[in-house]
């Protein structure tokens, strides 16, 4: 874009006047030179219409006046001076306005990404938040890029620096990540330990509401620990397994403890029929030998009283005959229900498989993103 240009004007006075504009784009400014009409001869008018405007140098004839006009006032032309030509400045300080816009733009990105080569170059280990930054800067200048705030070539001063920037956190990243997942596989196995040593007790008929509860406290622990993808996948099938092999233990335990109960209340239930029945006939051979006309008064009182006791044991005997048939009702009851009795209360089932193995915060299962170089492309 031309950094010059020329326009003709006239003073309050009439004076015609040859206004010389030039943009000064490093120093962010106008130069404005006002050069009397009179005072250039013809070749002079020419050199600075053509020449000086091409970029060639210029010695100004005296009596030209210097000013900078500011390029966001309404207009760069003096308000002393009027000029047929006015659209002609209007265009050109638009386009300058928009140039030395741009220009700043650049120059505030070649700070930040100076900032970030400094963050950069003091790193010890993987910081997201420059990958972060890094990124949000490329896809902004990406963005001017489109719509032509930038040039190519301004762009391609900056891509190796960018790339520089994720080369180095790629390579923290494979670093920390090999830590991460040596952690992460050390965690996993002293948690694999503890659920297998938790199933082998299962097995020894053991308290399992003691184990259910410490089945729980080991998945709240492990939701303090950061895991790899693969670890929490396979973390989270243990721990359903395992509950699921505990659940069972608990069923046949109760399962062969329910059998046991009932094959033991018909046992005594047996016992108890033959104990009655005996005490029946005793009670039946007492009440005949009181019809027999060689009893004495005394023999006779005898079996009444022991008539009497064996009256109340047998209906002892048949109350609690009762309350044992009743138990064993229910116990049979039970047993048709199969393992729904005998699996834990739903709630408690729920909370169990429900706590599933999490990592914290959803970097939580995975580490965070590796740089992605392919954006700088």
């Amino acid at each position: 874009m031309q950094s010059r240009f020329t326009a003709k004007g006239v003073t309050k006075d009439d004076k015609e006047v040859i206004l010389a504009y030039e943009l000064k784009e490093e120093e962010f400014k106008v130069d404005l030179y006002l050069v009397p009409r009179k005072s250039l001869k013809a070749d002079t008018l020419l050199q600075l219409e053509k020449g000086w405007v091409d970029g060639e140098a210029c010695e100004f004839p005296e009596g030209t006046t210097f000013i900078n006009p500011n390029l966001n006032a309404e207009s760069i032309l003096p308000d002393d001076i009027r000029s047929e030509e006015s659209g002609k400045i209007r265009i050109k300080q638009n386009e300058w306005a928009y140039q030395l816009l741009t220009a700043k733009l650049w120059e505030s990105y070649l700070h930040e990404l100076d900032e970030l080569k400094k963050k950069a170059a003091a790193l010890a280990q993987y910081d997201r938040q420059l990958f972060e930054d890094s990124k949000s800067f490329w896809e902004r200048v990406l963005e001017h890029r489109k719509e032509r705030d930038i040039s190519q070539e301004r762009l391609d001063k900056i891509k190796d620096d960018v790339n520089s920037i994720f080369e180095k956190l790629k390579t923290f990243r494979k670093s920390e990540s090999a830590e991460f997942e040596t952690a992460s596989a050390k965690v996993r196995d002293e948690v694999v330990a503890k659920l297998e040593d938790l199933k082998k007790r299962s097995d020894a008929k053991a308290n399992f509401k003691l184990l259910l509860e410490e089945l729980k406290t080991i998945q709240n622990d492990s939701r303090k620990n950061r895991f790899t993808k693969a670890d929490d996948v396979q973390l989270r099938k243990l721990f359903d397994s395992t509950f699921q092999y505990v659940n069972d233990q608990r069923n046949h335990f109760f399962s062969d403890k329910t059998e046991t109960r009932v094959k033991g209340l018909n046992e005594v239930i047996e016992k108890m029929e033959a104990s009655l029945n005996r005490d029946k006939k005793d009670l039946e051979y007492m009440a005949k030998k009181t019809s027999s006309k060689n009893i004495s008064s005394l023999e006779l009182q005898l079996i009444k009283v022991k008539s009497n006791m064996l009256n109340e044991t047998i209906a002892s005997k048949e109350e609690k005959l009762k309350d044992i048939r009743m138990t064993l009702e229910k116990l049979l009851k039970q047993s048709g229900k199969g393992a729904k009795h005998n699996e834990p209360k739903e709630k408690e089932k729920e909370e169990v498989k429900d706590e599933k193995v999490v990592t914290p915060d959803a970097e939580e299962a995975s580490h965070p993103d590796e740089p992605n170089t392919s954006q700088s492309e």
